[in-house]
């Protein structure tokens, strides 16, 4: 009976610390879930597409974790806008913000402070968390580095996705313009299926990549498969 007890009463523990969350984009989504696992997450953009759509935030959220400005909340909500502050130019510069990994740790060491100020009680474990994702992403970040810089690498970025994550690496790259010529040589990266038969018919290696990590349920598994596209 004491054993059943103890059982509930860390379930219930787990419940009342986990928070309601909300974020705009799934990759938002997958960074908040390496911080706060026991949270409730929910990200409401799963495509570009959808940013079409409007949405608003009731008062029953603990958290609203945003790119910008792309969804209305109440003026006492908490949340954590990636466009201001430190990441104000390179999110200017380019959203995509989290294609590369580091400023995907100063993404979650945003989104954690925050987190401390909401459940206190829970701050060494969010800082915790935040230290073995800041480790790991380090880590595989340095591993992908040596490996495509022995590549010498020319990217065609038919959507402009990954620039964050070129310059991250190194990687020569070229947004299309209206005169491109594109080479054998090259590597084409896009975020869509090759419907142009032009471009499908080139023998050129061609890297799709999910950059809204719909098909993906952790965030290692999200950078693993773009380091693996590279590296073929």
């Amino acid at each position: 009976m004491k054993k059943i007890l103890f059982l509930f009463i860390v379930s219930v523990n787990i419940i009342i610390y986990g928070l309601n969350i909300v974020t705009s984009i799934k990759p938002l989504e997958l960074i908040t879930k390496e911080l706060a696992p026991d949270s409730t997450i929910t990200s409401l953009f799963k495509t570009n597409s959808d940013f079409s759509k409007k949405y608003s935030i009731t008062d029953n959220v603990d958290l609203v974790i945003l790119l910008n400005d792309e969804i209305k909340t109440p003026e006492n909500i908490q949340k954590v806008v990636l466009s201001e502050g430190v990441l104000f130019y390179p999110y200017n510069e380019n959203p995509f913000l989290w294609t590369d990994p580091l400023y995907s740790v100063v993404i979650a060491y945003k989104i954690e402070k925050k987190l401390e100020k909401i459940d206190p009680e829970n701050a060494m474990n969010y800082r915790n968390n935040l230290l073995e994702m800041t480790q790991k992403l380090i880590s595989m970040s340095d591993n992908f580095a040596k490996i495509v810089d022995k590549k010498q690498l020319k990217v065609i970025d038919l959507n402009g996705l990954l620039i964050h994550f070129y310059k991250r690496y190194k990687i020569q790259y070229e947004t299309p313009k209206e005169d491109y010529i594109i080479t054998a040589s090259d590597t084409l990266v896009t975020n869509v299926d090759y419907h142009n038969l032009n471009l499908k018919a080139l023998p050129n290696l061609k890297i799709k990549i999910d950059v809204f990590a719909t098909n993906y349920s952790t965030l290692i598994d999200f950078y693993e498969s773009i380091f693996k596209e590279f590296e073929k």
